[in-house]
């Protein structure tokens, strides 16, 4: 686990947490406490929908993997 900087359009997260080593595994965490308005729009979009970010400085594309209710947080999949 990772702390990452994570930007989404006007939105910047500077407590997401970066999982996984190998491509196709990584997943980003965003805690909802770091911004709800964030993790309202997030569980406006579905599963397909990518979603243009920048972590620490490098453009990725993240993809709705699923909330975590017990973290409060939605965990995001890197394309």
């Amino acid at each position: 686990m990772t702390k990452t900087n994570v930007r989404i359009g006007a939105f910047e997260i500077d407590d997401a947490e970066l999982n996984g080593d190998t491509q196709g595994e990584r997943t980003l965490t965003i805690p909802c406490k770091s911004d709800p308005d964030l993790c309202m729009q997030l569980d406006a979009w579905d599963a397909d929908t990518s979603v243009p970010a920048i972590l620490d400085g490098e453009h990725s594309v993240l993809y709705r993997k699923h909330y975590d209710q017990g973290s409060d947080a939605w965990i995001m999949r890197l394309a």
